[in-house]
């Protein structure tokens, strides 16, 4: 059994304003969910989906364009303690999809990857949890590489509230996170 907050049964809300980079659009405000459930130890089984819509800064490329963007995931993981059992390694490989339509073609893209990332979940104490990952896909018009920090704190017994940033290539993006765990 995984100590405290460290889990790999839960599901997650969040929202998340991502700033797309050298595009000539705006922020978007964005929606999602991710969904992880433990198999047998010690395998994972991971689903996520986000929307969101924004508006175009107004530069030449992009003016008054407004977009769409929504992506999905799905992976399989594994996980490992590492010097205690406060210190967890997560391994996940799987499939994302992602979409940005705009009312100005010239910014469209359509990109299916293959991801893999490796990550580090610490508790540091049995209410409040540390993660640090980096994601590294095929993807060819979307993030290709992301470092993601994320930090969690137990509310109730088995839901947590959470924030964190996303440093990719292409965006980068802040969340507020909701967490039910199992």
């Amino acid at each position: 059994m995984l100590p405290g907050i460290v889990n790999f049964n839960y599901v997650e809300f969040n929202y998340r304003y991502i700033q797309p980079k050298n595009r000539g659009l705006d922020g978007a405000n964005t929606i999602g969910g991710t969904l992880s459930v433990a198999l047998f130890e010690p395998l994972f089984l991971k689903f996520g989906a986000f929307w969101g819509s924004g508006e175009g800064d107004g530069t030449a490329a992009a003016t008054n364009s407004d977009y769409d963007f929504a992506a999905i995931q799905a992976a399989v993981g594994f996980h490992t303690q590492l010097v205690d059992r406060r210190l967890q390694f997560s391994g996940e490989a799987g499939l994302m999809y992602a979409n940005l339509e705009s009312t100005n073609n010239s910014v469209n893209f359509s990109d299916g990857s293959i991801y893999v990332r490796p990550a580090l979940r610490f508790a540091a104490t049995e209410a409040i949890e540390l993660q640090a990952g980096v994601t590294v896909s095929s993807a060819d018009e979307y993030d290709s590489k992301v470092f993601d920090l994320s930090s969690y704190i137990r509310v109730l017994p088995k839901f947590d509230v959470g924030i964190g940033g996303d440093f990719g290539d292409s965006t980068r993006g802040f969340r507020g996170n909701l967490r039910y765990r199992w």
